[in-house]
């Protein structure tokens, strides 16, 4: 008799990663980007335009921005992928 107590959670893969994070695996389906295109630049405070797969948790992250208060300025710009930080700091 075998005990299948773990149960190893769905994996779901991107080739070219998340648009905003770049990770290329989540326990969640990625998503085309073009619904929340519009709303990258205020709430990752991005530079330039993103797009392709977006990851679950990015998704999340935007629409918890769209609910926040009119004129708050909170926004997610920790979030977006690293190296494109120091491309715009050089």
């Amino acid at each position: 008799m075998e005990m299948f107590g773990f149960h190893k959670p769905k994996m779901y893969r991107s080739l070219d990663g998340c648009c905003i994070c770049r990770a290329k695996s989540s326990s969640s389906r990625f998503t085309d980007s073009k619904r929340y295109e519009r709303d990258f630049q205020s709430c990752f405070g991005l530079g330039e335009t993103r797009s392709g797969e977006i990851c679950n948790a990015c998704v999340l992250l935007v629409k918890r921005w769209k609910k926040l208060p009119i004129g708050s300025k909170k926004n997610w710009n920790h979030t977006y992928f690293v190296q494109d930080k120091r491309k715009e700091t050089e």
